[in-house]
C-alpha cells in the first residue's frame, strides 16, 4: 500500500471528507459525450480511496480503509478464467469476458464476481426480458468485455473510442466497457455505500453497449434512473443503482441535453 491520507470526520453530522482538494462533490460538468456515463468531480481527486463497508449505510470512523490507488498500470490485462451460469431467461444472450489490469491490485475472478452479481440480480438487465447475460472465459467467443482500468489507461482505452476522461470518468465504446478504478475504489458521496455504486456504474455501462442512452431525473424525490449521469450528481433524484428498482418497473426519465 503506497502511504494513506488523513480523513477527517466531523463528528455529530456525518461528514467526512476524504482529500477531494477544495470540494469533496462534483460541482460542475464536463460537456457531454454520447459515450460518456459518468462524471468526475470537479477538481481531480488524490490518491487516497477510502473503503466502505457494504453492510453500513453510512461511512465510520472504523469502517474507512485508505489505500492507495495506482495511477497507471501495465496497459495489459489479465482476464477471468472462469465462467458462470446464464442469469436472465428470455431475450438476447449476451456472453461477456471480464479483465483487470495488471498493477490495479483487483483480482480478474473478483471483479468477474462483481461483475456477475450485478447483472444477475433480478433488479438488473434481466427484469426486462430482452436481454440475459452469461460470463464465459477469456479465449471463448463473446460479445462485450468488461475492463478494470487505472486512470492513465482508462484515459487511453477511451480516447480511442472518442471519448476524453481526463483521469477519473468511466467509458464504453464498441464492444468495450472501461471501468475507472478511481471510481470503483472511490464511488461519490452521494452513495454512502461503496457497493451500491458499483451496482449503478455497471449497469450504466452495460446499459449503454445495450444501447441506452443518457437521461435526467424526471422529478424531484424520484429513483434517479440508471442511464442518468448519477456520478454528476442526482439532480433532486434520489439513488438508484438499478434500472428495474422494484424487478418490474423500469426507471428511466427524459432524454439528455447533448
Amino acid at each position: 500500500m503506497i502511504g494513506a491520507l488523513a480523513v477527517t470526520v466531523i463528528a455529530g453530522v456525518g461528514v467526512i471528507w476524504y482529500g477531494f482538494g477544495t470540494a469533496s462533490v462534483p460541482t460542475a460538468a464536463p460537456s457531454p459525450s454520447p459515450a460518456l456515463s459518468s462524471a468526475p468531480p470537479a477538481a481531480p481527486s488524490p490518491s487516497a480511496v477510502p473503503s466502505v463497508g457494504p453492510s453500513s449505510t453510512s461511512p465510520s470512523p472504523a469502517a474507512v480503509v485508505v489505500t492507495a490507488v495506482p495511477a497507471r498500470g501495465t496497459g495489459k490485462f489479465d482476464f477471468s478464467g472462469t465462467g458462470a451460469a446464464r442469469v436472465g431467461g428470455a431475450g438476447r444472450l449476451v456472453r461477456y469476458t471480464v479483465g483487470t489490469e495488471q498493477g490495479s491490485g483487483v483480482d480478474p475472478e473478483d471483479f468477474a464476481a462483481a461483475v456477475h452479481a450485478t447483472l444477475s440480480d433480478p433488479r438488473s438487465w434481466i427484469a426486462g426480458a430482452r436481454f440475459s447475460f452469461q460470463r464465459v472465459p477469456a479465449g471463448q467467443p463473446s460479445e462485450l468485455t468488461v475492463h478494470l482500468a487505472t486512470p492513465g489507461t482508462t484515459d487511453t482505452m477511451c480516447a480511442k473510442r472518442g471519448v476524453r476522461t481526463r483521469g477519473e470518468v468511466s467509458c464504453r465504446g464498441g464492444r468495450d466497457v472501461i471501468i475507472n478504478l478511481k471510481r470503483w475504489q472511490l464511488g461519490v458521496a452521494w452513495y454512502p455505500r461503496l457497493a451500491d455504486y458499483r451496482d449503478m456504474v455497471v449497469n450504466h455501462e452495460v446499459g449503454h453497449f445495450l444501447g441506452n442512452g443518457h437521461v435526467v431525473c424526471p422529478r424531484k424525490g424520484a429513483p434517479a434512473p440508471v442511464m442518468a449521469r448519477q456520478t454528476f450528481g442526482l439532480e433532486g433524484c434520489v439513488q438508484n443503482p438499478w434500472p428495474y428498482p422494484d424487478g418490474r418497473t423500469y426507471v428511466t426519465g427524459p432524454a439528455a441535453p447533448r
